[in-house]
């Protein structure tokens, strides 16, 4: 017999016996207690499922949609006690569901861990399904844009209402009533859960499926949310083009889900460059001793022999090498496409991997339009300086004005003892560079024994990927 066929089964019967042993934990009694006093008088309640890897995207979904919006009818279901007490010595609804092991870990998207994760969705709605409760269930890695629950109330008829994710039903943020046809839905969901690898969002798609082809009345049972008004990530960030603080704004838009999109990482990336960030970690706004470095990437520059990309790539480098040696945070510019669009640093690395090494280190584009940031950091910014070598002069078409002109002893590069002794000394928030193209003469750091450990950390972060993370999405980012 096939031995990965043998494998499989093992893996399912294991699946099988601890879900079994975990589902025995669940307290209905209590989690009926908790959905009785949370809910509205109506008995709807709003459910999110939460595990200590995601705390820092829920607080912002608590602070962008919850309490942006007073909702109190709601209830966060963790799945480890950790998460849970964090929440609740702030005062945010959050009951322990039941514990999952990898709760500590942002599991990797469709592994057998993340789809595990995901089913214990299935199981904690059916039990509210059961008790008779309305559920709107949504994931932390979504924006309200205005009150759902209202829009929802009002035009929803059907017993079920998902979010299209083009074409199919979103797991991740769905309407549902109490009825035969849900609690049928999702007691085959579990079922599924149970004896396969399928993650919640396949298993609903394929039971609504299979229910609607043998009965094609419960058609009227189930539908999908206006694109137009509750939107998936692919909708959105890339159909929508909103990349930046300046993009186009969706005053129709009611829901935005940061989908389409792999690691935690990368989604928090996207809704800080887009504005929709607000949790303020550690004072990452509003920090007022903080020192920064910003610089940009003009696009005039001499593509005949390079890639623009691989030069805007050795820029950031070099910025963050700079930001190294001062003791300053790295504000990110805009990148340029081919077609001289611009992009954020998603679209050419994997941001799992950039944040194991520059984690704290930089702040995205859109920064500076926060509305955290205290206003004297945004005024005190020095004049750009330009550092000229013979390869910054030869890669810019026009060269810059109004600006602090530094020119190295050796026009072919700058040394580190250089940077030091030009700007250890300058006291302003933020040290503005018109750009760093060219400025060393090896790559985008001076070679040195010191610093070959900063070169191991730019080895490690800068792996190459898509604007979604799927390119090297398995790529390990310490080897």
């Amino acid at each position: 017999m096939n031995t990965n066929f043998i494998n499989q089964k093992r893996i399912l019967v294991s699946t099988k016996i601890m879900l079994t042993t975990r589902m025995a934990e669940v307290d209905l009694d209590k989690y009926k207690v908790n959905l009785i006093t949370h809910a509205s008088q109506n008995n709807i309640i709003l459910l999110a499922l939460v595990d200590v890897s995601f705390l820092d995207m829920t607080f912002n979904f608590y602070e962008t949609s919850i309490q942006k919006f007073n909702i109190t009818n709601y209830l966060f279901i963790a799945i480890d006690h950790q998460a849970c007490d964090t929440l609740l010595a702030k005062n945010i609804h959050c009951y322990v569901y039941m514990t999952d092991p990898n709760a500590n870990k942002a599991t990797i998207f469709r592994s057998f861990d993340f789809n595990q994760k995901m089913n214990i969705r299935t199981f904690f709605i059916l039990d509210a399904l059961k008790f008779g409760f309305t559920i709107l269930h949504t994931d932390v890695d979504i924006i309200f844009l205005n009150n759902p629950l209202r829009d929802l109330y009002s035009s929803v008829d059907e017993d079920l209402a998902c979010l299209s994710d083009t074409g199919s039903c979103n797991a991740g943020f769905v309407y549902i009533k109490p009825s035969n046809f849900t609690i049928d839905v999702y007691t085959k969901m579990k079922n599924l859960a149970i004896s396969t690898k399928l993650d919640d969002q396949t298993a609903l798609n394929k039971v609504l499926q299979s229910i609607m082809e043998k009965n094609t009345k419960v058609y009227r049972k189930k539908k999908l949310l206006s694109v137009s008004k509750y939107q998936c990530g692919l909708e959105y960030f890339e159909h929508g083009h909103r990349y930046f603080a300046d993009s186009a704004t969706c005053p129709q838009c009611i829901v935005v889900h940061n989908n389409w999109i792999v690691s935690k990482e990368a989604k928090r990336y996207r809704f800080r460059e887009v504005l929709l960030w607000s949790y303020d970690d550690n004072g990452y706004y509003s920090n007022t001793t903080t020192k920064y470095l910003m610089y940009s990437n003009p696009t005039s520059i001499r593509t005949s022999t390079i890639n623009s990309s691989n030069v805007e790539l050795d820029a950031l480098k070099t910025a963050l090498f700079l930001g190294h040696v001062l003791n300053r945070v790295v504000i990110l510019p805009r990148f340029s496409l081919t077609n001289k669009r611009e992009r954020p640093l998603n679209n050419w690395i994997k941001m799992s991997c950039f944040d194991n090494q520059f984690f704290g280190k930089y702040r995205e584009n859109a920064f500076f339009h926060h509305p955290k940031v205290p206003q004297n950091i945004k005024d005190d910014i020095t004049t750009p300086f330009w550092i000229k070598t013979e390869k910054s002069v030869a890669m810019l078409v026009h060269h810059p004005s109004d600006i602090t002109l530094l020119t190295p002893h050796d026009n072919r590069t700058a040394t580190t003892e250089e940077i030091v002794d030009w700007f250890r000394d300058i006291k302003s928030a933020v040290l503005n560079f018109h750009s760093l193209y060219g400025i060393f003469s090896s790559q985008y750091v001076p070679k040195s024994f010191e610093i070959e450990r900063f070169y191991r950390k730019i080895e490690l972060a800068f792996i190459p990927t898509d604007y979604r993370q799927l390119r090297n999405l398995g790529k390990s980012c310490y080897i």
